[in-house]
């Protein structure tokens, strides 16, 4: 870790150069994100672990053929008369 002494003691370090508290720019210059990291005392944190998922997998033929349309169609009345006005069906 950098030694923090004098002004800029107290200062966060920024991408272009160190600040006050309060957000005053103390010092500029261009800090690679290694040089802010060990300004501030920040750790840089662990790649969190990818879960894989197994996916069972489901015959294709009904994947390409589609579902059969039943005349009883579970959906409300509201909805059946509302496709009739549109296609005059």
């Amino acid at each position: 870790m950098a030694t923090k002494t004098g002004y800029l003691k107290d200062s966060i370090a920024k991408a272009d150069g160190y600040y006050s508290p309060r957000g005053e720019k103390l010092k500029g210059g261009t800090l690679s994100q290694a040089d802010i990291d060990a300004w501030n005392g920040t750790k840089k944190k662990a790649a969190p672990k990818k879960k894989v998922e197994e996916v069972a997998e489901e015959s294709s033929e009904e994947e390409d053929s589609p579902a059969p349309l039943n005349e009883e169609d579970p959906r409300s009345t509201e909805q059946k008369s509302f496709f009739k006005k549109i296609f005059n069906k």
